[in-house]
């Protein structure tokens, strides 16, 4: 029961991306949809793979391919969030194929600074750095008064940041009662849903935005 539980509440999180994804699919065409929308099926994935390593009772199993997966998830996928966002709210224009450079070089990038001996740390840093931009680029959007996804975006990354910092660090001590892993992957899939909504409301608004 108890290792069902855990496969529950990491399936949050694929419903949740799932939900984002959903709200985006009117803007897929766009370069920089694209970067949220892959940063959102990595978030997906690594908690697919949590949920069939607790659901199955493959806990040991896949226990390393669960980690690698949420590490490379939070990098890859937050920097990609956070610069498809960046670029939108500081209104660069970019040719169709440089983006796809970008969205296809930052998956490459993050997974060859993981497996190179020496540049893993660096990649650790990613999703800290990714969230400081996110924040950077929802305060450009509020300055210039796109209040509804600005306010969304922002109060989306403090999401992610407090899950991740107060609560993800420490996902095997208990909060009131309840695992904070129950907690973290809750907060998770209400972030990659905020993000979808957040991200429909921002492509959705004036060309000039």
């Amino acid at each position: 029961m108890t290792d069902l539980l855990f496969a529950l509440t990491g399936f949050l999180v694929v419903i949740g991306a799932g939900l984002g994804l959903w709200r985006l699919w009117p803007h897929r065409r766009d370069g920089k949809v694209r970067m949220i929308r892959l940063g959102l099926v990595l978030t997906a994935l690594a908690a697919l793979v949590g949920t069939l390593r607790f659901a199955g009772g493959q806990v040991e199993a896949l226990s390393v391919w669960h980690g690698i997966a949420t590490d490379f998830a939070a990098a890859a996928g937050l920097v990609l969030i956070a610069t498809g966002l960046a670029l939108k709210a500081t209104a660069v224009k970019l040719p169709a194929g440089i983006t796809r450079y970008i969205r296809i070089g930052i998956p490459v990038i993050v997974a060859f600074m993981m497996a190179f001996p020496g540049l893993d740390r660096l990649a650790g840093t990613l999703p800290a750095a990714a969230v400081l931009a996110g924040l950077a680029a929802s305060g450009a959007l509020l300055t210039r008064r796109h209040w509804s996804a600005g306010l969304l975006w922002l109060a989306g990354f403090i999401l992610i940041a407090v899950a991740s910092l107060a609560i993800g660090a420490s996902r095997e001590a208990t909060t009131l009662g309840l695992a904070n892993w129950h907690i973290y992957h809750a907060l998770t899939g209400v972030w990659a849903a905020m993000t979808g909504e957040a991200a429909r409301r921002l492509f959705a608004a004036p060309a000039h935005i």
